[in-house]
């Protein structure tokens, strides 16, 4: 049996193969002089039997002496040298042998040490355990080898001689043994350090093992024969292997507490010093070095507080981020909002845009407000703020304790960078906060570009950043808007909504050189999951991953367009022996932040994800970005693979390019696109009873009336946005709530607490009873009694408090008061309908550009700068740097849609006709066509249709067209 096999410390010394009986006749005397060699380095002492005779003893070597520097210290044992008549000759009938391992026959040896020796016969019977004689710690290593002494206190040696305790069975153990123990546990003053005692070649040492006499049963092994069956039973009749075990485990914890007991002391004991432990100074060279840096931090602070020059700002970077020097762009930003010059910074992504305002944030004296737009991406970068700079968040995942606890921080000046969301801005006691004690120097809009509606990531909530109402409301003039990815049309409108002039524009190259960029065609598609999911695209993907110089990629991100698509994929790979886990909005918040970390540490290799991976993520090691779906947008891609090569080595960018990606990624830019027709229909909801209504806190639920305007919901918040900040505002946006309340009374009858609360006698005015609960609208109770909704919600709280009621809110909903009532709701609407409309236009044209970009590398490219092969580099940088330069957002591109079909009036005809009980606008028809899902036409349902999808490749515009010819002529007939 191999000894590295052969470590389990409780073995009963049944995997000896065979054990004679000992002959009984005189055997030899104890050596007088040399001992058996036991090695510490041994995991196990192998016996073997042997029915006749041993062979010779093999070579002789001596153990060889470090003379280090380290050594001068020590007591010094020299060995005395032995010769072969020296050596002592056992008797031929012991029954085993002990044998170090191969690896000692390597070692520098001499003539003291041998690599084979034997021990006398009924040596394992005087010992208590034949485990315990395998435990031996004994080391006969060097001190260079192992410079960590035995934990155990040990006393000091004298200049001739160590002395150990002698052990029962006289005789076994010579002199030299003895001596070369004492050199093995060596006695020097090095630092006391920690092991556990029952690691393999750990040197902490066991004490003296006590022998028993030596019985006249012979030196028998017992053999387990029966094995899976019970263990040899003792003369009481338990087991004896388990009861030894248990024992062991005792003194094991005993052990294992007394040695834990004396780290905690912190001293030990040795050449008769008490040493104070290493942890001790450690801490006390930590507070010292903490109390420095404190006070050099300071320095550098009001150093560049007083003058933000170069010097001071390089030097201040180099405590706070440990870096000697700024990347580009960095330096002038950070001048800039010191001077209080609002300024927008374009730089690529892991350029380094949040070190610009946490620099800034140390030097200025009020807090820096930074906004945000997603919880992710705000708890990302909450973590990766440097030690010295405290931060804290608002977001509605946060319980009342964690909200209580950032304001308190928040009102004693305990933070200095604080994020919330965009739709934060609109609750009325959080801008309170800041007209109070706590005062904005920074504003740092992050990713600007949501704030255009002209931008590839458009948010409705974005829009209120404005210039006016950031000094209206917060009382802030500097305004910091970072993106890595923005148009000219884009910046323009950034710019002008909040204000930053145009010669504070900082803006760099949205590329890094390290990026290797290429581009390949899927051809010859067999459907599998979907019309456009399919099995050749996933065997080219894991083609490229096993294939160079994908293979040596550390961690690679794999994009997709659709969250079944991660699912499917990611199952793919771990089947073709690839660590990959899926990521996408729809997994669970704590289940997204396990991956993420999972990825962060190198626990998994890749990751398939949507859009929603990467934003904020601290990895810089990513070495290749995959695109197997084709990206919405030239500023999409250029953010997600910017996500590789951070630490600035070459890393690799593939896209997967195919048709039919494009054709249904081109239709799905018309989903959020509306009729003037709905647009009116939406506008009269909003505005009735206007006469009424003007003042006071009206409500929609989206979740119903989604499906009734066959409109999405963030459309529909989008519309509120654009009544409440165009050219003349029409309502003011509140916060969403739950409208919908069901209470119930538990202590006091309802009659009676109405008579002394004026919101109990309202709420029982304007509810009905249903299943024994009062179901009441919040807005219509809190316009009765002339309240707001928040200072209702809050009456309700006290009153579940104090054990009155108990309710539940449902029904999400947006609120908002009407400021003026508009006076031609058709102009309106047709104005609306036109801005909708160029919105979307604008998306299309910029997924056009995308597909452009990648079929001109494919089909167009000269392979003339650099190019060869799918390596497209220097064309595909071209094409970036000119979208972004020129503007390419006020004119139409070529697309691959076809502009008309021979059976499309007469498919549009029958699906009318087969559907007269449904009541279509041009635009559902044109949906269908295109296999299009909406609000009111949902998948579930019309997909079951043989028109569903059948015209995606045809262009929107002219099968919109057909739609409304159709339905003209589908009405007529009806009504005549």
């Amino acid at each position: 049996m191999d000894s590295d096999s052969d470590s389990d410390s409780d073995s009963d010394g049944s995997h000896v193969s065979a054990t004679p009986p000992r002959d009984f006749g005189p055997s030899s005397p104890p050596p007088p002089s040399r001992p058996p060699l036991i090695s510490s380095t041994n995991s196990s002492v192998r016996a073997r039997a042997s029915s006749s005779s041993y062979s010779k003893p093999k070579k002789k070597f001596s153990h060889k002496f470090s003379s280090s520097p380290s050594d001068a210290n020590r007591t010094r044992i020299d060995p005395v040298p032995a010769s072969e008549d020296a050596f002592p000759t056992f008797s031929a009938n012991l029954p085993f042998q002990i044998r170090s391992r191969p690896s000692d026959q390597n070692r520098d040896v001499s003539a003291v040490d041998r690599s084979l020796e034997t021990l006398p016969a009924g040596f394992f019977s005087k010992s208590a355990s034949f485990s315990k004689i395998r435990r031996s710690t004994l080391n006969f290593d060097c001190v260079e080898d192992d410079p960590s002494p035995s934990s155990a206190p040990i006393p000091p040696p004298k200049a001739d001689e160590i002395t150990v305790p002698e052990c029962s069975a006289a005789g076994w153990l010579p002199e030299e043994l003895d001596d070369e123990a004492a050199v093995g546990y060596g006695i020097s003053s090095a630092k006391v350090a920690k092991k556990h005692s029952n690691l393999i070649g750990s040197n902490v040492p066991l004490p003296p093992v006590k022998f028993r006499k030596c019985s006249a049963e012979g030196n028998f092994v017992k053999l387990n024969l029966k094995r899976n069956k019970r263990k040899f039973l003792n003369k009481r009749g338990g087991s004896s292997y388990s009861s030894g075990r248990r024992s062991y485990r005792k003194y094991k914890k005993k052990m294992r507490s007394e040695s834990e007991a004396k780290m905690e002391e912190g001293v030990c004991e040795e050449n008769g010093l008490v040493v104070e432990t290493m942890a001790e100074n450690n801490q006390r060279r930590e507070s010292k070095r903490a109390k420095f840096e404190h006070e050099s931090l300071k320095e550098a602070i009001l150093a560049a507080r007083d003058e933000p020059s170069d010097e001071n700002l390089v030097k201040l970077l180099s405590l706070t981020h440990g870096y000697d020097s700024f990347r580009d762009g960095q330096l002038e930003a950070i001048k800039m909002v010191l001077s209080g010059k609002s300024t927008m910074l374009v730089l690529p992504t892991g350029a380094g845009k949040s070190l610009c305002y946490q620099l800034s944030s140390l030097i200025l004296h009020g807090i820096t407000l930074v906004v945000s737009p997603l919880v992710a991406l705000m708890i990302d970068q909450l973590k990766q703020l440097p030690l010295m700079i405290h931060g804290g968040l608002f977001c509605s995942s946060q319980t009342p304790e964690e909200v209580s606890e950032t304001l308190r921080l928040l009102q004693q000046g305990d933070i200095k960078v604080l994020f919330v969301s965009p739709e934060r801005l609109l609750n009325a006691e959080f801008l309170s906060l800041f007209s109070a004690n706590v005062s904005i120097s920074l504003v740092v809009v992050d990713e600007a570009h949501c704030v255009s509606e002209w931008s590839h990531n458009f948010r409705p909530s974005y829009m209120r950043l404005r210039a006016s109402l950031l000094k209206a409301k917060l009382n802030v003039d500097c305004v910091l808007a970072m993106t890595a990815t923005a148009t000219t049309t884009t910046l323009h409108a950034v710019m002008s909504a909040l204000e930053i002039p145009s010669t504070n524009l900082i803006q760099k190259a949205p590329l890094r050189d390290n990026l290797q960029l290429s581009v390949s065609l899927s051809r010859n598609r067999q459907v599998s999951y979907t019309f456009f999911l399919n099995k050749t695209r996933m065997k080219d993907l894991l083609m490229l991953i096993k294939s160079p110089p994908f293979t040596e990629v550390r961690s690679i991100i794999v994009y997709c367009k659709f969250q079944f698509e991660t699912d499917v994929i990611s199952r793919y790979l771990r089947d073709n022996d690839i660590d990959a886990k899926g990521y996408h909005g729809g997994i669970p918040a704590k289940d997204r932040s396990r991956i993420q970390e999972l990825f962060c540490t190198n626990k998994i290799r890749v990751v398939v994800a949507t859009v929603a991976f990467g934003m904020g993520l601290d990895k810089r090691d990513v070495g290749a970005v995959i695109h197997y779906s084709l990206p919405g947008s030239l500023e999409e891609y250029v953010q997600e693979i910017g996500r590789a090569g951070r630490d600035g080595r070459s890393s690799y960018c593939h896209l997967f390019l195919e048709d039919d990606t494009y054709f249904k990624l081109r239709s799905l830019k018309f989903s959020d696109g509306v009729d003037q027709y709905t647009i009116n229909k939406f506008l009269c909801e909003i505005f009735s009873n206007n006469k009424k209504l003007q003042g006071k806190v009206c409500s929609l639920v989206t979740e119903s009336a989604s499906p009734k305007f066959d409109m999405k919901e963030e459309v529909m918040f989008t519309l509120l946005t654009q009544l409440e900040l165009g050219e003349v505002q029409f309502l003011r946006l509140l916060p969403q709530i739950n409208v919908t309340c069901s209470l119930s009374f538990h202590k006091t009858p309802p009659d009676v607490l109405a008579e002394r609360d004026v919101v109990v006698a309202e709420i029982l005015k304007k509810s009905e009873m249903k299943q024994g609960e009062y179901v009441f609208d919040i807005p219509t109770v809190a316009n009765s009694i002339g309240i707001t909704t928040t200072d209702l919600s809050n009456q309700l709280q006290n009153l579940k408090f104090k054990g009155e009621v108990r309710y539940k809110l449902k029904d999400q909903a947006c609120c908002y008061t009407i400021v003026e009532v508009p006076a031609d709701l058709c102009s309106l609407s047709a104005h609306l309908t036109k801005w909708l409309s160029e919105v979307e236009s604008c998306k299309v044209r910029k997924l056009d550009a995308m597909f452009n970009a990648a079929t001109f590398a494919l089909n167009s490219c000269e392979k003339l700068h650099g190019c060869c092969g799918a390596q497209h580099t220097p064309c595909l940088q071209r094409r970036i740097l000119d979208y972004f330069n020129e503007n390419y957002d006020n004119y139409d591109l070529p697309n691959k849609m076809g502009q008309s079909s021979l059976f499309l009036r007469a498919d549009m005809k029958v699906f009318l006709q087969s559907n007269s009980q449904a009541k279509f606008t041009p635009r559902a028809v044109a949906r269908i066509m295109h296999g299009i899902a909406s609000p009111a036409y949902t998948s579930t349902m019309w997909s079951k249709t043989h028109f569903w999808g059948r015209y995606s490749k045809i262009d929107f515009q002219v099968v919109l067209e057909a739609a409304k010819a159709e339905l003209i002529n589908f009405v007529g007939k009806d009504a005549t």
